[in-house]
């Protein structure tokens, strides 16, 4: 009898590692120094922390469900144990009658698991909307700065050839005025 609800070994298998791969390279300085100058050069390394201790909080929330569950096999595999003294007949009636506990057992475990997965999962989508308001903030900013530039060029232009028109004017006259003087003499 298989049940529809089953643990993901394979899963977990995975996401173990995918942990370990991530704990192998952050463990190294040189990539940790790395990571941590470019979160904070983008203004992300506090949103990256938020997550990493949601999910450092997720996962003792599952090794504490994991151990609660083992708690309660266990015991459940003692009381059946006993029974086995008694004959084939009483642990059988004892497998049926824990069943149901360490079924339940186990569902818990996997609902609070979920639970810390979905809450993780939260934190991280939350963190992700405020890297994307701050990425608009920073376009805006650098659209801003860029136009606010853009004047000035545009201002500084306009006065160089003010002056140089001042300039060309200048020579214009001098030049007639000399070529009148010229003429005079």
């Amino acid at each position: 009898m298989k049940s529809d609800r089953h643990f993901p070994v394979k899963r977990l298998l995975v996401l173990g590692a995918l942990v370990g791969a991530g704990a192998y390279y952050f463990s190294r300085e040189q990539n940790r120094r790395a990571l941590d100058s470019k979160l904070a050069e983008l203004g992300l390394k506090d949103a990256a922390q938020d997550v990493g201790h949601s999910v450092t909080k997720g996962w003792e929330k599952t090794k504490d469900a994991a151990k609660d569950a083992s708690a309660v096999i266990a015991d459940k595999a003692g009381e059946v144990k006993d029974a086995a003294a008694g004959g084939a007949q009483a642990a059988a009636d004892k497998v049926k009658e824990v069943a149901g506990d360490v079924k339940g057992a186990v569902a818990d475990a996997s609902g609070k698991a979920a639970d810390a997965a979905k809450d993780t999962a939260a934190t991280a989508s939350d963190k992700a909307g405020d890297v994307a308001d701050k990425a608009r903030d920073a376009a805006a900013d650098a659209k801003n700065a860029a136009t606010d530039k853009a004047a000035e060029v545009k201002a500084d232009a306009q006065a160089k050839v003010a002056d140089v028109k001042a300039d060309a004017t200048k020579a214009a006259n001098d030049v007639k005025g000399a070529a009148r003087d010229a003429k005079k003499s």
